[in-house]
């Protein structure tokens, strides 16, 4: 009995060191951001002792010091830490380089990106969040390989253009747009509640929604609340915005000396009229005379008097999401305010999303979700952007008594904008989804949606007298300004409905371990129309009750129509991977549309891909990870459609109008009247794109370099052509499936991550290229703008003259052909290149002499982003660019011609135009030719014309987006009672390099009516 007490007193006591040494560690698990992690693992290692995270990232696990822990979470890098003397841990994990486990959204479901067999490319919401953009369009610009975004605008508001690898049509290219598994809009989202965009770029990929993904498919998928306790985020930014480039129009003195050379140009220069329009002593002396009597000697500057260097914006963004095993709500607000480089115009924008799930049971599952966002803008009747370049500085805009001045033959943009009514535009967007998931058994799920949704238009535009004064008598008006000598108002009213159901029955098995398949087929239901209905008055009886009740019904004129179209389509998919190595798709679609006569209205479009993982087999499974990490070969081939002709191309469709007419007493009469507007085209039928893809995806070096690489060919058979009818017909040029169109291309994306220690970084570079060019016409051809779709050249490549310089003296004008007979030394000169024998015939004609100067469509497109982080403090960067562009210099850009009839100038053309004062050395440096309004007049004068003269490369590098920011450590934020707090500061668009004149943004509009707008913000992100 001794011996047994003595034998349990020297286990306990020998085991008392071991004890003594273990103790409790606890700490908190957070992503980079500070955001806890939910679920994270922490082993001792060498051990079966673990511990999970918990909601708050926050766990509790017994070692020892010296023990290792080994902390690891999906999508992050396992980190390894010895166990030291302290208790509380704060582990940030860093994400993980290699994707291929990364889930990726596709149509009708979502995919491993190591099993994608077509071309794909996603960007997560995060990365476009902190761009604080004020559309989803401008945030993607640069981001992803294959997808280029324009913009021409930086006005509050402003969309951008997206274009899916190049152009798919001469008709609608822009690409069809799916939020949450529902068509709809981009303008429906705000960029704060996106959880991913995915663009489907090849037919493998896009065939799965048949006739409307012609042009590529945008995939939006929104933020939904996971389980957890709840939590409140809310992030919100101050700043303001400025104009990325100003035009600077000449001063007063300049503008006199200017103007006496244009008139002494097109006056024949004859000597003594050198100072034609102002003596030489009135220019001489007006500044003098300006500070003495600034009402007869006006000097405005239109530009520093209409415009603002800087206007204020902020955007706020409110999230509440709760979670648990059968309730997972998300709610999220947004609101928006931009104001205008110029007073009177603002934008404001309100955003509300709800999205719901409800797991009933485990069988049965319930998603309810809507939206709501709403839109003002409010803008004046004037856009004094523009008129900063055709208004002199000698016109008036203020008499000296405070009154309206008449500026230029009574164009006084300064009083129109201030005075002359408004224009208002309200959209309301409202949408909603009900979804149900039963899965019967593993494996198996049917799903059914539907989703209706509306948007509803009004606008108001009003004009109102606006009149101006002399300095000598501030009460009696002495005339209106041009354009608003009445009283005008019209109003819009635009309801647009839709509504979309589907069925969707998905099965997944493995077999043999080995054999992986999915099916999936569904339908769908579409219909949609719109209700457009319009009222104007110029008759308006009070100028300030701007109603139509006070409108003379005798000027009331009123609009409206209703159209609807619709489409019913089955589809189906079915994937295979054996082994993860060799994997196949098929989709296929048939789409039955409303837009085609009966005969016409089914479409079928199939697709097929493959995909072969490389890197599997047995030749290269043993290369070291850390050089080749894995490999994928895929290739496609499919069919897409489009259906987006309008609605009623097959029918000959009426319009109906009330004309006064007189009756037999002479009384004038409305009489309703119908004529026909359209030229029916019964046979027509859907545009179809045949498009082939190869591409590569390779990492090396455990997955920190990553590569895709796709060359794909598409070619449009059946597109719309406008038929030609004879004007005596009275109809609009119908269309016909006459054409066809190939576009040939490739995209790159290259990236590299990795980290230091704490230090973390990664770059990603993406380039892409393509042609799109005319084939078969049926003989047509078209031109706009200066450009010209033909066969065989690229859509809409640019066409006219081929130019040799200025004509520098008379003798080289008499020895060389001449457009004009106003043709004269100092304008352009054009190379004779063809005439009606096929040879040069001495003459410069539009008929024989124009040729294709080049393609006007983006060559070389690329971005690319830069990330850096460091124990909380982030930096990020992002660029974009084109290579090269074919761009044409516009007038607006040098001199700018009002349509009265005078003239006012840039400071581009001070020094640089072919001039009688330069020296022949000078002349034949001159980068312009010489002022001349005749020269410039329409498409008669001699310099107005296309041609290689005005040409130049608009390719630019712009720095799309800089962001600084710091992100609290979880000790800091433990004390505030936050999960996470984050300060940064960001702008877009510092800085481009371009080759654009002085003051012009390469993306910008060439008339100067808008600007590119550079946007400071200073932000806050927080939850708790």
């Amino acid at each position: 009995m001794n011996r047994i007490a003595l034998f349990l007193i020297s286990v306990f006591l020998l085991a008392l060191p071991a004890a003594a040494q273990q103790k409790n560690i606890s700490g908190i698990v957070t992503e980079p951001s500070g955001e806890p992690l939910i679920g994270a693992t922490i082993m001792v290692k060498g051990t079966n002792t673990a511990a999970v995270t918990d909601i708050d990232g926050k766990f509790s696990i017994k070692a020892k010091p010296g023990d290792t822990l080994q902390v690891t979470y999906v999508g992050f890098q396992k980190q390894t830490i010895k166990v030291a003397a302290s208790d509380n841990l704060t582990i940030v994990m860093q994400e993980e380089a290699n994707t291929l486990d990364e889930m990726v959204v596709v149509g009708y479901g979502t995919m491993k990106k190591a099993d994608l067999t077509g071309a794909v490319t996603n960007v997560s919401g995060s990365k476009l969040e902190d761009m604080r953009a004020s559309s989803v369009s401008q945030s993607l610009q640069g981001s992803m390989p294959g997808i280029y975004v324009s913009r021409t605008s930086g006005m509050p508001g402003a969309e951008a253009t997206i274009r899916v690898r190049g152009i798919t049509s001469i008709g609608d290219s822009d690409p069809l747009v799916i939020v949450d598994g529902i068509p709809d809009s981009m303008e429906s989202v705000n960029s704060a509640d996106i959880e991913s965009i995915s663009v489907l770029k090849d037919a493998a990929s896009a065939s799965i929604y048949g006739a409307r993904a012609a042009a590529g498919v945008i995939l939006i998928t929104t933020k939904k609340a996971k389980e957890g306790k709840a939590k409140v985020e809310y992030q919100g930014t101050v700043g303001f915005v400025q104009s990325t480039e100003t035009p600077k129009p000449v001063g007063a003195i300049d503008y006199m000396n200017m103007y006496n050379e244009l008139k002494w140009n097109d006056g024949g220069n004859q000597e003594g009229q050198e100072y034609s329009a102002y003596p030489k002593d009135y220019i001489d002396s007006y500044l003098a005379n300006n500070a003495v009597n600034p009402d007869e000697y006006p000097i405005t500057d239109w530009r520093e008097l209409m415009t603002r260097k800087t206007a204020p914006t902020t955007k706020h963004d409110l999230k509440v999401s709760y979670g648990n095993k059968v309730v997972q709500t998300k709610v999220s607000l947004g609101y928006e305010y931009t104001e205008a480089l110029y007073e009177g115009r603002d934008y404001q924008r309100l955003t509300a999303r709800v999205n719901n799930n409800f797991k009933v049971t485990k069988w049965l599952q319930f998603g309810l979700d809507a939206y709501y966002r709403r839109g003002i803008t409010r803008q004046p009747q004037t856009n004094p952007l523009a008129a900063t370049l055709y208004m002199t500085p000698l016109d008036p805009a203020v008499n000296s008594n405070g009154t309206y001045a008449a500026g230029h033959n009574s164009s006084n943009p300064w009083a129109t904008m201030n005075e002359g009514g408004r224009n208002n535009q309200w959209t309301d967007r409202l949408g909603a989804k009900l979804s149900v998931i039963i899965t019967p058994f593993e494996g198996l799920s049917i799903s059914g949606v539907w989703a209706p949704g509306m948007l509803f238009t009004r606008k108001k535009s009003y004009v109102k007298k606006v009149s101006y004064y002399t300095a000598d008598n501030p009460d009696e008006p002495a005339g209106y300004a041009s354009g608003f000598s009445l009283n005008k108002l019209t109003e819009n009213r635009n309801l647009n409905t839709w509504g979309t159901k589907q069925l969707f029955i998905n099965y997944n098995k493995t077999f043999a371990e080995d054999h992986r398949t999915d099916f999936m087929i569904g339908y769908e239901d579409y219909e949609a129309s719109s209700n457009p209905l319009e009222a104007a008055s110029d008759a308006m009886e009070l100028s300030d009750y701007f109603y139509l009740t006070n409108a003379n019904t005798n000027n009331l004129s009123v609009d409206g129509s209703e159209t609807q179209n619709a489409y019913r389509s089955i589809f189906g998919r079915i994937n295979y991977s054996y082994k993860g190595r060799y994997m196949a798709q098929f989709n296929a679609r048939w789409d039955r549309s409303s837009r085609f006569a009966r005969k016409y209205r089914t479409g079928f479009f199939p697709s097929a891909s493959i995909g072969w993982v490389m890197s599997e087999e047995s030749f290269l499974r043993d290369v070291d990870p850390r050089i080749l990490t894995f490999l994928k070969l895929r290739g496609s081939y499919g069919t897409l459609g489009n259906e987006r002709i309008g609605n009623y191309p097959y029918q000959a469709s009426m319009t109906f109008s009330h004309p006064v007419m007189v009756d037999g007493s002479g009384k004038p009469v409305s009489v309703l009247t119908a004529s026909q507007r359209d030229y029916n085209i019964p046979d027509i039928t859907w545009e179809t794109t045949h498009s082939w893809d190869v591409g590569l995806d390779a990492t090396f070096l455990n997955s920190r370099l990553n590569l895709t690489f796709d060359w794909y060919w598409k070619k449009t058979k059946d597109m719309l052509l406008s038929i030609q009818l004879p004007i005596f017909m009275g109809y609009d040029n119908p269309k016909q499936n006459a054409g066809d169109m190939t576009t040939k291309g490739w995209d790159l994306q290259l990236g590299w991550r990795d980290n230091i220690g704490d230090f973390s970084y990664s770059v990603n570079f993406n380039l892409s290229d393509y042609r799109s060019v005319m084939g078969n016409m049926s003989g047509k051809q078209q031109e706009s703008g200066g450009t010209i779709t033909m066969e065989g050249v690229e859509y809409m490549s640019w066409y006219g003259f081929k130019s040799n310089g200025l004509y520098q003296n008379a003798e080289d004008l008499a020895n060389s052909p001449v457009l004009n007979a106003n043709t004269t030394v100092g304008d352009i000169k054009y190379l004779d290149v063809n005439g009606s024998e096929g040879l040069p015939d001495g003459a410069i004609s539009a008929q024989y002499d124009r040729v294709v100067l080049g393609s006007s469509q983006p060559r070389l497109i690329y971005g690319a982003q830069i990330a850096l982080g460091w124990k909380g403090f982030e930096m990020s960067a992002a660029f974009n660019g084109i290579g090269k562009q074919n761009k044409m210099l516009s007038r607006a850009m040098l001199y700018q011609r009002h349509a009265a009839g005078w003239t006012q100038f840039t400071g581009e053309v001070i020094g640089t135009s072919w001039s009688y004062y330069n020296t022949p050395e000078q002349n034949l440096a001159a980068k312009y030719p010489r002022l001349s309004d005749m020269a410039i007049d329409g498409s008669s004068g001699n310099n107005s014309q296309v041609s290689d003269f005005w040409m130049f490369n608009g390719g630019y590098f712009r720095c799309k987006n800089i962001t600084l920011g710091y992100s609290f450590q979880p000790n800091i934020t433990k004390k505030l009672k936050l999960n996470s707090l984050r300060v940064f500061a960001s702008v877009s668009d510092p800085f481009s390099i371009d080759r654009y004149p002085q003051g012009w943004d390469p993306e910008t509009t060439d008339t100067g009516s808008s600007y590119i707008a550079r946007t400071w913000n200073f932000g806050v992100a927080v939850s708790f």
